[in-house]
């Protein structure tokens, strides 16, 4: 890497801000990537939880007069749930975690006890098992009115479905930061070589070859590309790590669902991308600078 060179490309003043720009561009792809790589854990995560499930949600009574009218309808729902043919278990939702999920609108310790707070109930389907949710909802209606049932396998689908259009965006942009990034090469090695272009010529005439003078560029460009490599990984884990930390205050009121869990990533992936993305950027760049050279130089030089 560090032979002996004619053409000095390292005291190029345009050359300099290479790194820089491939940085920026490295910068870009691996947020993209972590995006990627994050949004895919947090549906994986949230499929465990709610595939093959459904939820049931009874109207609420107001004040302590109607506590004993709600256990009974709550029992009755659930124990229609359990003769049911495919349901595997029917556990009501503890009134402290229905708590936990208003607190983000009302405050913790701010519930009115006159406020009726719904029932829900979380539904175990058996493995394979395919419900009738109409003639359950009929069902349910009829000892209970005001029930109602809800296939979290349908919020799944969406969520699986906007998952995967993110990652396609997140694809795509790093894409785009790749014909960035070698454009930004083409263009760099270009202006070498025009700058060059006594030098080189007085190589030819002393017989140096093609495959000598774009071994110069090469050696240069992906020198270039680990270094940018190396900052940009640098700089997005940074970045994410510090989004980890602000998310780590905020909690979602979906399931009692918070984010560090989904902004995190685990150290062998860091570790991963950490070598492979810097040797990805010199390799591009390493070659993207051997194939304009060797084409430059036969159709101009």
């Amino acid at each position: 890497m560090f032979h002996r060179s004619e053409l000095q490309l390292n005291r190029d003043t345009a050359r300099r801000f290479i790194p820089l720009m491939v940085a920026a561009m490295v910068y870009l792809a691996t947020l993209a990537l972590a995006g990627a790589v994050v949004v895919g854990a947090t549906v994986d995560r949230w499929s465990e939880g709610l595939r093959g499930t459904l939820t049931v949600q009874l109207p609420g009574g107001r004040g302590d007069a109607s506590v004993a009218e709600t256990a009974a309808r709550t029992d009755t729902a659930v124990s229609l749930l359990l003769e049911t043919a495919g349901i595997a278990t029917a556990q009501p939702v503890p009134a402290s975690d229905l708590e936990s999920l208003l607190e983000p609108w009302l405050g913790k310790g701010n519930l009115p006890a006159d406020l009726p707070v719904p029932v829900l109930i979380d539904v175990t389907l058996d493995p394979g098992a395919r419900i009738d949710l109409v003639a359950l909802q009929r069902n349910l209606a009829g000892v209970v009115p005001g029930a109602r049932v809800s296939d979290n396998g349908v919020y799944l689908e969406r969520l699986v479905r906007l998952a995967r259009s993110v990652q396609l965006v997140a694809g795509v942009v790093m894409l785009l930061v790749a014909l960035a990034a070698v454009a930004i090469i083409v263009f760099a090695t270009r202006a070498g070589l025009s700058m060059h272009r006594e030098t080189i010529e007085l190589l030819h005439l002393i017989g140096a070859r093609d495959a000598y003078i774009a071994r110069q560029f090469v050696t240069n460009a992906l020198w270039h590309g680990l270094l940018g490599g190396i900052i940009g990984v640098v700089l997005a884990a940074a970045t994410v790590a510090a989004l980890g930390v602000i998310a780590g205050e905020v909690a979602l009121p979906v399931a009692g669902l918070r984010l560090p869990e989904q902004l995190s990533i685990s150290l062998v992936l860091w570790l991963a991308g950490g070598l492979l993305i810097p040797v990805v950027a010199g390799l591009v760049a390493m070659g993207t600078a051997r194939l304009t050279v060797m084409r430059t130089l036969r159709q101009v030089l």
